[in-house]
Order: C-alpha cells, then sequence, then structure tokens
C-alpha cells in the first residue's frame, strides 16, 4: 500500500495522478474499515478524500495553516499526517481524535468539534500573520451547510475586506448557496484565469467590454455576485473527486494577495454506496456491517431520543400547537417522524441554532408550543437566545436537551455536562431530568402546560422502564422530587438517569449491611429544598449524584439549602464530573471513571459514612 510509505505530506508530493488515484482508494478504504469497528463520521469523511490530498500536495502543510471547519472530514488529513499507524485507535480511549486537535499533531492547525467556526479562526490567522510579518499560507475548508451559521456570515463579512493572501474552499455536497454548477461557471473560472484577460482587463478600450462580459455572467451565476460583493475573489465550481483539476485549481488560486473563494463539489458517502443514498444516515455511525450498513450493536431497548420523538407525536396528534423546531439534527434529535407526520410544524433551520431558539421565542409569543430539539453541547451557542429572547419575557419555549451529560467517542467538544449550570440560570427556567422512559413520557406530557420555559435532558443512551425497581410512582409536579426507595443509614440523591446506577449501588450497598435511601430529584430547578433537608435530616449522610460539572450543577444549590436550614453538611458528599472537559471514551467508561456507576456510587457511599474524602 502506498499509504505505509506515507509519515507525511511529503511523501506524497512526487507521486504521479494515478497513484494518487491509488492513495484515495486506500484512504477510504480504511477509513471504511475502521468506521465499521469503531464507529465515527462516515459520508463526510469519504466525500472529502480527494480533496485533503491535492491540499496536502499543494501546499506546505503544517507550515501553511490549514483549518478544518467542524473538523469531521479529516479522517484522510491524519492518515496523511503520520496517523496511518495509530489509526486503528480511532475515537478510542488513549486513541487518536474523530476531530482535529493540536495537541495530537502540529498538523492540527486549530482544535474543531463545532460547525461553522473555520472563517473566524481564519481571520485570526491573518491579524496574526500580519503583526507577524509572517507569510505562510492560510486555507480554511468549510461545507455548506456550515456556511449557514451564522458565525461563519460574521466572519465572510469580515473576512472579505482582509488583506493579503486567504483561500476559502467551499465543499459543497448538498445544501449549497448555489444553483448553478455546470458549464457556465467553468466557462467563467476558465475565462477570468486566462493570463491574456488578466492583461486584457487593464486596457481602457478592451477592458469595458470585458467588464460588461463579466457583469452579464455574474448576474446568471450568482455565487460570483455574492462572494465578490463581499471582497471575495470567487472561482469554481471544480469536481472535487478529480485530484488533478483539484491540484490545478488550488495551484492557480493559493498565491493570490486577496481572499478567495474556491467551491468544489463533492458527494457526501462517495464510494460506498449505501452511504452515498444514506448521506444523513451515514453521517455518524456506531459499529456496523459494511455488507449492509446494519449496526453491530443491538438495539433491544429505545434510546432517549426515540421516546422524546414518539411522545411529542402523541401529544402534537391532539394539540395543534406543538410545533418542532431543530438545527440541522432531525435524524438524531428523533424528529423525523414527526416531520413526516407534520411537515408544516416541523422546521429544521439550519446549523443555526441561535436563530431556532428566536424562531421559538417568537412562536411561543403568538400562543404555540415550540419545541426546541438541540444537542446539549450545541444548545451552548444559542445562550444568549435563551435569555433574552426567551428567559425575560417568561416565554413557553420547551427545550428538549439531547445527548446531556457524558457522551460516548467524540470527546470534550461533545460533552453535555454544562447544560444544567448556563439553563438554571435563567430565572423562572424549569429544568428536569428523567430518571427513565417513563418519566421522560410524564415530564414531555407536563412541559406541554407549562407557562414557561421548560427544558429537559436527557442523555444519548437506551432508555430503561425503572417501573418494577421503582413501584407505584407519584404524581409529576414541577419541582418535586421523589424518593424511589427507603433508607436510614444513607441518602443517595441523583438527577437523571443515574438513578438507575443509584438503584443498583443499593442493592451492593444492602449486602454490605448499609441501608441506603434512594431519592430522584428530578428538578434542577425549582430544587426541591424540602426533600433534600428532610433527607439530610433522617440519614446520617447524603450522596448527590449528577451527570454535570461541579461548579454546573445542583451540589452548590444542595449544599445552599442545607446551610440555609442549618443543617450539618459534614456528610455530604458528591459523585459527578469535576470542573474539567471529559476525555474522549466510552459513556460507560466515563461514567465509571466518575463514579456513576453501580460501584462508583457504592464506594463513594462507603467512604462518605467512613469520614474519608
Amino acid at each position: 500500500m502506498i499509504l505505509d510509505h506515507v509519515a507525511s505530506p511529503a511523501d506524497i508530493r512526487e507521486l504521479g495522478i494515478a497513484d494518487l488515484r491509488v492513495l484515495a482508494a486506500e484512504c477510504r478504504q480504511v477509513i471504511l474499515d475502521t468506521c465499521s469497528t469503531n464507529g465515527g463520521h462516515l459520508a463526510s469523511n469519504l466525500g472529502a478524500v480527494e480533496l485533503t490530498i491535492a491540499l496536502h500536495m499543494t501546499l506546505d502543510t503544517p507550515t501553511d495553516q490549514l483549518v478544518w471547519d467542524v473538523g469531521h472530514q479529516c479522517y484522510t488529513h491524519k492518515l496523511l499526517t503520520g496517523r496511518y499507524k495509530s489509526f486503528s485507535t480511532l475515537r478510542q480511549c488513549g486513541g487518536i481524535s474523530g476531530f482535529v486537535n493540536p495537541d495530537e499533531s502540529p498538523y492540527d492547525t486549530f482544535l474543531a468539534g463545532h460547525a461553522s467556526t473555520s472563517l473566524s479562526i481564519a481571520a485570526g490567522l491573518l491579524a496574526a500573520r500580519h503583526l507577524d510579518g509572517g507569510n505562510q499560507r492560510i486555507v480554511a475548508v468549510i461545507g455548506d451547510g456550515a456556511l449557514s451559521g451564522g458565525m461563519a456570515l460574521e466572519a465572510l463579512n469580515n473576512l472579505g475586506r482582509a488583506h493579503g493572501q486567504c483561500l476559502v474552499i467551499l465543499n459543497h455536497n448538498d445544501m449549497s448557496i448555489s444553483r448553478s454548477v455546470g458549464g457556465m461557471a467553468h466557462a467563467l473560472n476558465r475565462l477570468r484565469t486566462r493570463t491574456w484577460y488578466l492583461r486584457a482587463r487593464e486596457s481602457p478600450l478592451v477592458g469595458r467590454g470585458l467588464h460588461w462580459l463579466r457583469t452579464l455572467l455574474k448576474r446568471i451565476y450568482l455565487p460570483t455576485i455574492f462572494f465578490e460583493e463581499l471582497g471575495f475573489r470567487y472561482f469554481g465550481v471544480v469536481d472535487g473527486h478529480d485530484i488533478g483539476k483539484l491540484i490545478e485549481a488550488i495551484d492557480m488560486v493559493k498565491d493570490i494577495q486577496q481572499p478567495v473563494v474556491l467551491q468544489v463539489v463533492t458527494v457526501k458517502g462517495k464510494g460506498y454506496e449505501l452511504a452515498e443514498r444514506q448521506p444523513a444516515h451515514f453521517h455518524g455511525v456506531a459499529p456496523f456491517l459494511i455488507e449492509n450498513g446494519l449496526s453491530k450493536e443491538e438495539k433491544p431497548l429505545p434510546a432517549y431520543s426515540d421516546v422524546f420523538g414518539e411522545t411529542l407525536i402523541r401529544l402534537a396528534e391532539n394539540d395543534p400547537r406543538i410545533v418542532a423546531i431543530t438545527a440541522a439534527m432531525m435524524d438524531g434529535t428523533g424528529l423525523a417522524e414527526f416531520a413526516r407526520r407534520f411537515p408544516d410544524r416541523c422546521y429544521d433551520v439550519g446549523i443555526a441554532e441561535q436563530h431556532a431558539v428566536g424562531m421559538a421565542a417568537s412562536l411561543a409569543k403568538r400562543g404555540y408550543k415550540p419545541y426546541v430539539a438541540v444537542y446539549s453541547t450545541f444548545l451552548q451557542r444559542a445562550y444568549d437566545q435563551i435569555v433574552h429572547d426567551v428567559g425575560i419575557g417568561g416565554l413557553s419555549v420547551r427545550f428538549a436537551v439531547d445527548r446531556a451529560g457524558l457522551v460516548s467517542d467524540d470527546g470534550p467538544t461533545h460533552q453535555g455536562v454544562f447544560d444544567v449550570g448556563f439553563l438554571k440560570s435563567v430565572p423562572g427556567m424549569t429544568v428536569c431530568s428523567p430518571g427513565d422512559r417513563v418519566d421522560l413520557v410524564r415530564m414531555l406530557e407536563l412541559s406541554a402546560m407549562a407557562t414557561g420555559p421548560f427544558a429537559i435532558r436527557y442523555p444519548k443512551d437506551v432508555a430503561y422502564d425503572l417501573s418494577e425497581q421503582i413501584g407505584e410512582r407519584v404524581p409529576m409536579t414541577s419541582g418535586v422530587g421523589t424518593v424511589v426507595a427507603d433508607g436510614s443509614d444513607i441518602a443517595i440523591v441523583s438527577l437523571g438517569p443515574v438513578l438507575r446506577s443509584a438503584l443498583e449501588a443499593r442493592t451492593i450497598l444492602s449486602s454490605d449491611g448499609i441501608q441506603a435511601c434512594v431519592a430522584d430529584l428530578r428538578f434542577a430547578q425549582p430544587l426541591d429544598t424540602l426533600l433534600v433537608t428532610r433527607l439530610a435530616g433522617t440519614c446520617r449522610a447524603v450522596l448527590l449524584a449528577e451527570e454535570t460539572t461541579r461548579s454546573t450543577g445542583v451540589y452548590a444549590a444542595v449544599l445552599e439549602a442545607l446551610v440555609r436550614s442549618g443543617m450539618n453538611i459534614a456528610r455530604i458528599g458528591r459523585c459527578g464530573v469535576p470542573d474539567a472537559f471529559p476525555a474522549m471514551d466510552k459513556r460507560a467508561h466515563l461514567l465509571s471513571t466518575y463514579q456513576l456507576d453501580a460501584g462508583g456510587i457504592a464506594r463513594a457511599a462507603r467512604a462518605l459514612l467512613a469520614g474519608q474524602d
């Protein structure tokens, strides 16, 4: 294999086009094989193979600074920059990241995990180059989907007026801003890059005619107008799977001393027919069988996202005011079937979380019941709208916060451990987390009747039914928790699906003669202070278990409630994430690391009763 001899991009720069095509096929196969074993972002990476090879052929990386937007198309980049031998560890604990990470390689210019950031990063690199007096090239690769994000558009507004070289590669693979990618675009590109044209344009006589012709073509080909009015020179469209044309195009524009946009067209999932046909399904995958695309992981129980989607459909059938909004995560949040059932009441706004929340606020103002379904890590981007557009007006926007808590494989950029803190800091916001799928349904039913902002957070995990362990359930009332198992030695107070581990820990402790009480807080805000003070008064110790960081969870609020009640807080402990960014690992291992599995909670309970930290 050619890849066996590639330790850096320098090793491919003497290869001919035929060998580069072989290299592309090898990269594609390694990516497919590895994702089928480890899971990962498949479709986007398969689509960017030839583009990545062409970039490293034409640029002097890592001196030239290559910025990837999101980073979920960087697998070929990793294979070409010294990580082929370790690629089998992709997204594994202690292995290489599924995104770009400067701690991993000098070829990874800047950390990425969220969309629409690359152009702002490039603008900063341009400013630094100017201040340093450097001459390295700066190249940002952004997809048409990420270009819909507000941050990218804000950066375009500034970047086009920058001085000196800056190349933006617009990787168009589906939702392009353009509607013409054919012969006219190619003809325009060829015309505008001919040496005779560039010289003739300076002639007063000939230049006027060429200006008229160019204006006519620009009116036909809209992307040129869009980008050039912002200050960029626009080139395109180039076949993103033709390595020869890509190399020629990048070589042609890489040293132009002003901001340039080069648009290339690629196919998501290229080379794997199933991914080409279903790019959304194969965007992010668990381990799967290559021959049929079926998951290797059994799914005997529904996930929380499934329960959310099914319940919202049932509620919407009886309430025409219910609408759903998501930001480019229709399938991931469980809204795909809702969109099919209620196409006029479901909105995918693209990678625009701020817009999603603002839109939801105005719908709520008009008497509708909007549900904003978004991953916890992406909801962070809409915090201003949560405060300004929703919170101040006390509007009844419902937030379905998916991927809350600890998340497998994607590392620190995707951990949902901060949402409790930034949501409960908004006055009037109800924040809750179900202990199992039955309570998720009941919380959704409660949220439909809400008269203020309401957030329900749940993990990317199997949604268990704990009815057998819990028994009869008390009514779901905002701000009211419940004791699900009695005990007098220690009270294990949980928030969210960690309830299952708390109940299992109670069984472990009973074998040691320790009688543990298990309580489910259910609500982070309003907090059931009566419940926690009662438990602190009747048990020798209280152990809080929460899937959040220490400073953003409810631990501090629990302590405050106990101090105000005059309780002794010497025997109050916590299991949860410290004030740190969780590393890349499997969810189960992360739960164990932070003592949020049954064994960890049991050990923490014993230590607390023994007076240990």
